[in-house]
């Protein structure tokens, strides 16, 4: 079982990958190929963590490095994993208004001299955005116009990541 988690600039509409093409082909790809995970937007950024066989993410890490829905692809942590963090999720997906990233980060007094979150901060963020989910405190974002919506079911638990998640490759 191998993990990894990375962040990209988006060059697609908010609304293109809610519950559309992105999401919807995510889902069903990864129930074919065993992979499990949740993918963050949030002002031009995607924020992407994925786990599953080895062989099915380094499938899938070459076709996300040649997809042109998003370009300056920055991978944050990757490694073994034990257990999924992400069970019961084929896919999940948010934006801002489940749990915004920046607050977040400012909540957990995040460095300003960095970009962005390293691996074990982004991984313990989209865990937390699963719990407030979980618990009834957001709901995931609802489509703009039809199309079909995702089954999402809760992570069980939400366990901060061990220190060695941070590991980057």
């Amino acid at each position: 079982m191998h993990y990894l988690v990375y962040r990209s600039t988006a060059l697609v509409s908010p609304g293109s990958f809610r519950y559309g093409g992105i999401l919807h082909t995510s889902v069903r790809n990864n129930a074919e190929t065993g992979i499990t995970g949740y993918l963050h937007y949030e002002e031009g950024e995607f924020l992407q963590y994925i786990e599953g066989p080895d062989a099915a993410i380094s499938a899938l890490w070459a076709r996300l490095a040649r997809d042109p829905r998003h370009r300056d692809i920055l991978l944050l942590a990757s490694g073994a994993l034990a257990r999924r963090r992400f069970e019961d999720w084929r896919m999940g997906m948010s934006d801002p208004t489940v749990l915004s990233l920046a607050t977040f980060l400012r909540d957990v007094d995040h460095p300003q001299c960095r970009p962005g979150p390293d691996g074990a901060e982004a991984i313990y963020f989209l865990l937390s955005v699963c719990q407030r989910i979980e618990l009834g405190l957001a709901d995931p974002p609802r489509p703009r116009q039809g199309g079909p919506r995702p089954q999402l079911s809760p992570v069980s638990s939400v366990v901060p990541p061990s220190a060695s998640a941070s590991a980057s490759l």
